[in-house]
């Protein structure tokens, strides 16, 4: 396995209906390359959400400021932009697209079902998609089906947990030092849902939902993982965030 170092970040917050919940992103230093997992909020909702959600900025009510972006954040850390080789979308709604059309040496990963879902989308506040986002010509497509082994080492791997939307994925990360960490990105948005008390946001399909939050059950079982939640406030203040890291 290659040593892996993650880092963690958020790009603000998003609030509706009276909470108020962060809205992660990471990146994942590996011997072969940077890479990014998801990039939280747009830089151009911290300009001007309503140009960019349109009515979906009166369902979710953004506090995110510009230097919160994924690339200024990173610039911050001191990672040039070029060293990013990919951008791995646990889907594509619209608060994990951030880093998309800001690294162009990265390549785009994604499961196959997600950017079939995405470019078929209907409205945004029917779907949870921007065609801004990434409908663009520049960006590198690399779709998958099934699991995903990144690097071929077993330090990244991408886990398929449709439900929350059609091509859902979650992260399996091996860190040699600080043991694996499950990445469930909105398959479980926080612990009520993990722990049964709340339903996870089944999008797309409530049974596949429901499997998806069985099987993550079982690689933290199997695993003994550190667990990070999609938008759970009270774990990420738990968590390591960066400049701290895990390895």
């Amino acid at each position: 396995m290659g040593a892996l170092e993650v880092f963690l970040f958020d790009s603000g917050t998003l609030a509706l209906n009276g909470a108020e919940v962060p809205v992660p992103f990471f990146l994942l230093r590996h011997p072969q390359g940077d890479v990014i997992v998801d990039g939280g909020n747009p830089l151009a909702v911290a300009r001007d959400p309503r140009a960019h959600w349109g009515g979906l900025a009166d369902i979710f009510e953004v506090h995110m400021r510009e230097d919160q972006h994924c690339a200024a954040q990173l610039e911050g850390l001191g990672v040039e932009p070029a060293s990013i080789t990919h951008i791995v979308q646990t889907h594509l709604h619209i608060d994990h697209t951030g880093a998309l059309g800001h690294f162009q040496n990265a390549t785009v990963v994604v499961h196959e079902r997600e950017l079939e879902a995405a470019r078929s989308a209907d409205s945004p506040e029917a779907s949870g998609y921007v065609r801004a986002d990434y409908d663009r010509p520049e960006l590198r497509w690399e779709t998958f089906s099934g699991d995903h082994d990144l690097f071929g080492d077993g330090a990244i791997r991408l886990m398929e947990t449709p439900g929350h939307s059609a091509g859902h994925t979650s992260l399996l990360l091996g860190l040699n030092d600080s043991g694996p960490i499950l990445l469930t990105a909105d398959a479980s948005d926080n612990r009520d849902q993990w722990e049964g008390r709340a339903h996870p946001r089944a999008l797309y399909s409530r049974q596949e939902a429901n499997r998806s939050m069985e099987r993550l059950h079982r690689l933290a079982e199997e695993t003994s993982a550190l667990v990070v939640f999609g938008h759970d406030p009270e774990n990420w203040a738990k968590l390591a965030q960066a400049p701290d890291s895990y390895r």
